[in-house]
């Protein structure tokens, strides 16, 4: 599985260099350049690279005699994390100096299929990726990312994604998927008030996170309802409309075969709303 790295400049970059050429000539279609024609690609829900290397927005970028493959390629070797700092970019210049950041993930499929057996007769199954991802609750722009492979609920990197992001945060809502003792006691660490709602199972037992006792033990006291109405989760998570928003301006459907490119047309499409709310606030 690709690691996601975290990126904090665009300038702290360096150039795509082919390992068995060398240095050699300077590429056509830089990271910057691949990454903003994959942006445009992707806020359309029927643009291809066909339509992209006959587009006017090659020729802005005086590269108007690039095939269309150079630019797939281009978009392939971007360097993990690059649309993800973009995005936070625009995002941090939407938020407030403060937030509250909700923590949520959701599926996309890709076109790539598996055989399964189903009632005894053999079908294909459509895979997909899942998006985790963390946004400001009220400006409704995203500041962390990470796409992975397959559709496991619970995510192990919150805690990573957590400390990607620049803005402040006062409280951070999260379901049960992101309810860990780790990802509690990192949020809590921060100054940040965890609003994670625990697993129906769930023990105070601390296990080196004081948060998680804390948070377990309002929980169990006040009951779900009581809880969910006092610390503002009912009103904050779900927020579904996110996503809703994200799938009518897109897709709920990537049109790769890989979960790398699968992480860059998705990451692409976070860039795109962020740049969008950034165009409006301005």
């Amino acid at each position: 599985m690709e690691v996601w790295k975290p990126i904090k400049s665009l300038a702290s970059i360096p150039p795509m260099i082919c390992p068995d050429q060398g240095v050699g000539r300077p590429a056509k279609v830089t990271a910057a350049k691949a990454a903003f024609l994959v942006v445009v690609k992707e806020q359309g829900k029927e643009t291809t690279y066909r339509d992209l290397a006959s587009s006017d927005y090659v020729k802005k970028l005086g590269i108007s005699k690039v095939h269309y493959t150079t630019i797939h390629k281009a978009v392939k070797r971007l360097p993990s994390g690059f649309l993800e700092t973009v995005m936070r970019l625009f995002g941090e210049r939407v938020s407030k100096e403060e937030m509250d950041c909700v923590f949520d993930a959701t599926g996309v499929k890709i076109r790539r299929y598996e055989k399964k057996i189903h009632a005894g007769e053999e079908r294909r199954e459509r895979q997909g990726v899942k998006l985790n991802s963390a946004w400001d609750a009220d400006e409704k722009v995203f500041h962390a990312s990470e796409v992975l492979k397959g559709k496991a609920h619970e995510y192990p990197g919150s805690e990573d994604m957590f400390e990607r992001i620049n803005t402040p945060i006062e409280n951070v809502f999260a379901d049960t998927g992101f309810a860990g003792r780790t990802f509690v006691q990192t949020v809590a660490d921060s100054g940040a008030e965890p609003v994670v709602k625990p697993p129906s199972n769930a023990t105070p037992k601390a296990k080196g996170s004081p948060a998680w006792r804390k948070l377990v033990k309002e929980y169990q006291e006040l009951g779900y309802e009581k809880w969910r109405d006092e610390t503002g989760y009912g009103e904050r998570f779900p927020n579904e409309g996110q996503f809703g928003s994200l799938v009518s301006r897109v897709d709920d459907k990537a049109n790769v075969r890989s979960t790398h490119m699968g992480q860059r047309v998705v990451t692409a499409r976070l860039t795109f709303h962020n740049f969008f709310q950034w165009l409006v606030k301005r």
